[in-house]
């Protein structure tokens, strides 16, 4: 393996691991801001799940692999200085954004040093920038207003509780097949059959009340319920992640051209991932879990809800969602629906700023690394 493949792969883990330091604690930051876990054991837990999102990255990840490949630029593959200047670009971003406590979307940087490279290696037309723009600007308009919505929604009706109980009593999700009423044979038979559909209750009560009023009906802690949708999201960031940082890595083509393969590559990604969540990703999770909203219990059952209910469709039917805005427009919303309003909009502030410029920011880093990757000895300039 040539040195530049060497340095690719450094550059490639050290990308990894800022992209879990950064990330890993939007999937479980509502797990210790509502108490239900220390901060150490919900990191564990959202690196636990994103490791194993990678996997699905591996198995489901194609499309991404292709659009972040040489996707965005037209043309042909990169060359060695403009693939390392891109990754070059998107570490330092990213590293510096988790130093200063902003959680910032790895994608947007990703996709902002790669038209930043693509520009000044080859000219402005080289870059697809209706693709830039179906990255990053529809993702930055849309994903913390559905996050918003989403967790405002569903904290309202976690508030819809029997009986009067206080929020903080709220330990209890049911699930109850309620009986269909026998049919009346008024019309036609098929529409008797209809009718006698049973149906399904879900309801949010203390566990008492549950017990009580539906002892037949299937009960979910709130708590157990957190750990499961916050695994999960964790596990939709990891599958949607991945692809994106490995398509990078291997676009550089003396690291292509050394026999590195996709397994390995992902090995590798999977890697930098986990040892950045561990070891650096208290800041960024402490900052989601305390500096937005207060949260007990059901408001980061909310907050992580409609979290992974987003980020997992999105996943799915491939739109371009950022898990970073999605989970943070779900703390605002949940705070919104407090009657006390307790939004730190000072930290609201500062997040929405590090969104707004770090596209054009990589950009810019990106064509300053270019620089300096071109000054290295053995790598040309070429044409894409």
């Amino acid at each position: 393996m040539t040195w530049i493949a060497l340095l690719a792969a450094a550059f490639g883990l050290a990308l990894a691991a800022a992209n879990g330091a950064n990330d890993v604690g939007k999937g479980v930051a509502t797990l210790a801001g509502s108490r239900v876990a220390g901060i150490r054991r919900a990191l564990w837990w959202g690196t636990g799940w994103t490791l194993g999102g990678t996997v699905g990255g591996a198995l489901w990840g194609g499309a991404l692999l292709s659009a972040f490949g040489s996707g965005l630029w037209c043309g042909g593959a990169p060359t060695d200085a403009a693939a390392l200047a891109t990754l070059a670009a998107a570490t330092v971003w990213v590293v510096g954004a988790t130093a200063a406590g902003f959680p910032v979307s790895t994608t947007h940087a990703l996709v902002g040093a790669l038209a930043g490279v693509g520009a000044a290696a080859y000219g402005f037309g080289s870059v697809r920038w209706a693709e830039v723009g179906s990255r990053v600007a529809l993702p930055l308009l849309l994903a913390p207003l559905a996050g918003v919505v989403a967790g405002g929604v569903l904290r309202r009706l976690a508030r819809l509780a029997p009986g009067g109980a206080t929020r903080a009593s709220l330990d209890c999700l049911c699930a109850e097949v309620v009986p269909a009423p026998a049919p009346v044979f008024a019309g036609e038979p098929a529409t008797a059959h209809l009718a006698g559909i049973p149906g399904l209750r879900l309801s949010l009560a203390p566990s008492a009340v549950c017990a009580a009023h539906g002892p037949a009906a299937a009960r979910f802690s709130v708590d157990a319920l957190q750990w499961m949708t916050s695994g999960l999201t964790s596990f939709a960031r990891g599958m949607n992640d991945s692809p994106k940082l490995v398509a990078v890595v291997l676009g550089v083509p003396a690291l292509a051209a050394s026999g590195a393969s996709l397994s390995l590559t992902f090995a590798l990604v999977a890697v930098g991932m986990g040892v950045g969540g561990i070891l650096a990703g208290l800041r960024v999770t402490r900052v989601l879990a305390d500096g937005v909203t207060p949260l007990d219990r059901v408001d980061g059952f909310a907050a992580s809800l409609g979290t992974a209910g987003l980020v997992g469709a999105g996943a799915v039917l491939g739109l371009p969602m950022s898990t970073t805005h999605v989970a943070c427009g779900a703390l605002v919303g949940t705070g919104m629906q407090r009657e006390e309003r307790t939004v730190n909009r000072r930290a609201v502030r500062g997040f929405l700023l590090a969104w707004v410029v770090t596209a054009p920011g990589s950009a810019l880093l990106g064509a300053a690394c270019l620089v300096l990757t071109r000054g290295l000895p053995s790598l040309g300039t070429g044409t894409p």
